[in-house]
């Protein structure tokens, strides 16, 4: 597996270990890593002080990302991981497949008010496949609850095209998981699109 894996860490003369990554798509197109988890189960938080370089030619994996960064063990099952809790790791962390290239011509050809560019939280595994996980649309947040479809799709109204996520959403707090009124959870259906290098939805411009 870690010879396929396009989500991994490697260290120096060692072999890469497939793991899967919490990352940060931001507005602008610059993906920030925020956790990592190993096969072992053990979770691993990033500092903000990580290097991100556009790489091509990773063997057969096309082109991508190494992020060089720093991380802290957040969460481990090993009965003594006591002292891992203070330990830092070094480690590369590589998003190897042409989904994570950097490519960004959006802002030249498209200036919609019907377009809004999000911030997305995803989880992605070894194998490049993700899971939506949040994201923040005009100053609301919002926990996926469930992805229904997902496909290329243009949206008129926002003045784009790309990969739809046809989701179920449930608005939450901007600091946990907790809906902002404790007596009424606040769902909603809502559309997502993955375009270049970039996530939009469609707002209201009325």
């Amino acid at each position: 597996m870690t010879n396929k894996a396009i989500v991994y860490s490697k260290q120096a003369d060692e072999a890469p270990v497939p793991v899967t990554a919490r990352i940060d798509w931001l507005p602008d197109g610059r993906i920030r890593p925020r956790f990592y988890w190993t096969p072992d189960g053990s979770c691993y938080q990033v500092m903000p002080d990580y290097k991100c370089v556009p790489l091509a030619f990773l063997k057969e994996r096309g082109e991508g990302l190494r992020f060089e960064v720093r991380a802290k063990v957040f969460k481990t099952s090993d009965p003594g991981g006591a002292l891992l809790l203070q330990a830092r790791h070094e480690t590369y962390l590589y998003l190897a497949d042409n989904w994570f290239c950097g490519l960004d011509f959006v802002d030249g050809r498209y200036g919609h008010a019907g377009k809004e560019f999000v911030p997305v939280t995803l989880d992605v595994f070894p194998n490049c496949a993700y899971e939506l996980v949040y994201f923040t649309a005009q100053g609301t947040r919002y926990a996926v609850e469930r992805t229904y479809e997902v496909g290329p799709h243009g949206s008129f109204h926002a003045g784009g095209a790309g990969v739809r996520h046809t989701v179920e959403v449930r608005q939450v707090n901007s600091g946990d998981d907790e809906d902002p009124d404790p007596l009424k959870s606040i769902r909603r259906p809502a559309a997502l699109y993955f375009e270049v290098n970039k996530w939009f939805v469609a707002v209201n411009t009325a």
